[in-house]
């Protein structure tokens, strides 16, 4: 009896709740499939079920009901360049979405990428931005070409005849975590020494990546696995061993600097716990969230930069005429390779800084659309007056493909950026978002990309070399029609796996 009573009333709550989310919802008006409209659900099928195919579908929903659709109960998705600066580059009225970002954030709860209040984000951030100025990132340009020049050995030791070949992606991935840990903490992760770049941290964050809609949508089975004895954790979960040992290498330096704070003296150079530690004006922050902010700039450090040589790599290799100018260029302006060029001197090369946009502008950054939640005294958003609470978005592929700014937006092509008025094409290039949440690393990711491209197109010859292996369940020859983002989205772009093959003669590597 009481079964049946407990039957009926959640048959019929959930019958009610349908109709006022069909009929009488504030988005009712708005146009997107029926399921969409009943449950949030939608996406992580999309994420899940469908292995990361929700942009692809949200392209799909936006050619069949306009710029503006319902893809939540309480959801809405852009796809007009107003409303993406309305939300984002000049949205101070709009909040993080907490739901969403609890949820990526669940393994560092206290770092600032997740805050919600744009006070308290703020203020974080205010600590930590004097590290990541361009004047800082200038001054510590050293610790980034120490480690280029590295993976330039690495490579040239390991890999040089024509029958080796490296993936270049994992290859990017090492430079870039041993980067960011270097520069941030003064004490780097050494990925690069491992045989084939198979160093446990990287093998941990990409299996991270393998299951981030899993932590998107069920985030409590990341939160129990991490609360688990570490021995029960390898035993299930053996990938979070880079994991466990970065948490012990960053627990070993925290607690040193908080037991005996004078030893910041002591470092090569400074560290975010020079800014962390000590705050002005400020309660000095916990173990937890110095874990917490240290484990975010690992993440987000490696990352969108990693992602971005991959994919001009790919590039640069598979139009000869891009390579060509590249290397001319470069030859020209940079005579004895042998001698380190400056970032500030390759920011001047004009075909480089075109190329290096055309790469952000294929990168994306994160694909997934980033929630913001409407406040009330949020201006119009794409000329709409939203409803206060609603939660909006929109996918930076739709900015960077739009042919309005972007003609032939999915050609690979850099001499768009050499016209002589690129101010708009400027303020569309998101890919380290807009506005007051942008990257804070911002300033350092370009001084990598000018640097990292900048080596390794002039002190390297290059061959493209694809296999099946490479691309999984994407056929060898489809390979350019693919592209696989940080989040897992797959769009059209290019492959996000690819091996270079080359062999050394003296000083050069050459192709063969």
């Amino acid at each position: 009896m009481y079964y049946l009573l407990f039957l009926y009333f959640a048959v019929s709550s959930f019958f009610v709740l349908a109709i006022y989310r069909l009929f009488f919802h504030p988005l009712c008006r708005y146009p997107g499939p029926t399921l969409a409209a009943l449950t949030d659900w939608y996406e992580a099928y999309y994420n899940i079920v469908r292995g990361g195919s929700l942009i692809a579908k949200y392209e799909q929903l936006h050619k069949l009901y306009g710029p503006v659709i319902r893809v939540g109960p309480n959801t809405l998705h852009f796809n007009d360049r107003e409303a993406f600066h309305d939300i984002y580059t000049y949205g101070t009225t709009l909040v993080k979405h907490p739901g969403f970002y609890d949820a990526l954030g669940v393994h560092a709860p206290e770092c600032s990428f997740i805050f919600s209040d744009p006070e308290v984000a703020k203020q974080r951030r205010g600590l930590l931005q004097p590290l990541f100025s361009r004047r800082a990132v200038i001054s510590l340009e050293y610790t980034i070409q120490l480690k280029i020049d590295k993976l330039l050995d690495v490579l040239t030791n390991n890999y040089n005849s024509s029958s080796k070949t490296v993936s270049m992606a994992v290859a990017y991935r090492a430079l870039t975590t041993d980067i960011i840990t270097s520069y941030c903490f003064a004490e780097s992760a050494n990925t690069l020494d491992g045989p084939d770049f198979s160093h446990p941290i990287l093998q941990g964050m990409k299996e991270a990546l393998t299951k981030i809609w899993t932590q998107r949508h069920f985030p409590f089975f990341v939160t129990f696995a991490l609360n688990a004895p570490p021995k029960l954790i390898l035993w299930l979960l053996p990938e979070f061993e880079g994991y466990l040992k970065m948490k012990a290498g960053f627990e070993r330096q925290i607690n040193s600097l908080i037991k005996n704070p004078d030893t910041l003296s002591m470092v090569e150079h400074e560290t975010i716990f020079h800014h962390l530690l000590e705050p002005e004006d400020q309660e000095p922050l916990s173990q937890a969230s110095l874990m917490d902010e240290a484990f975010i700039l690992v993440a987000a450090g490696s990352d969108t930069v990693g992602n971005a040589c991959t994919i001009g790599t790919f590039y640069a290799l598979k139009y000869p005429s891009i390579y060509q100018k590249l290397k001319k260029e470069l030859e020209e302006a940079w005579v004895d390779k042998d001698r380190p060029m400056s970032y500030t001197a390759l920011e001047d090369l004009p075909y480089l800084s075109a190329f290096i946009k055309e790469v952000l502008r294929f990168s994306l950054g994160a694909v997934h659309p980033i929630p913001r939640i409407v406040g009330p005294s949020t201006p119009k958003i794409g000329g709409l007056k939203i409803p206060p609470g609603t939660i909006v978005a929109m996918s930076v592929k739709f900015l960077h493909t739009n042919p309005d700014v972007f003609p032939d937006p999915y050609t690979f092509n850099p001499d768009r950026w050499l016209v002589q008025d690129t101010s708009q094409p400027m303020l569309d290039l998101a890919t380290f978002s807009k506005g007051p949440r942008m990257c804070l690393g911002l300033n350092l990711a370009w001084c990598e990309l000018y640097l990292i491209f900048g080596n390794i197109l002039r002190r390297l010859d290059l061959k493209l070399h694809i296999t099946e292996d490479t691309i999984g369940d994407f056929r060898a020859d489809n390979c350019a029609d693919y592209w696989v983002s940080i989040l897992g989205e797959r769009i059209p772009g290019v492959c996000s796996e690819f091996w270079m093959t080359w062999t050394t003669d003296v000083h050069d590597i050459k192709a063969r």
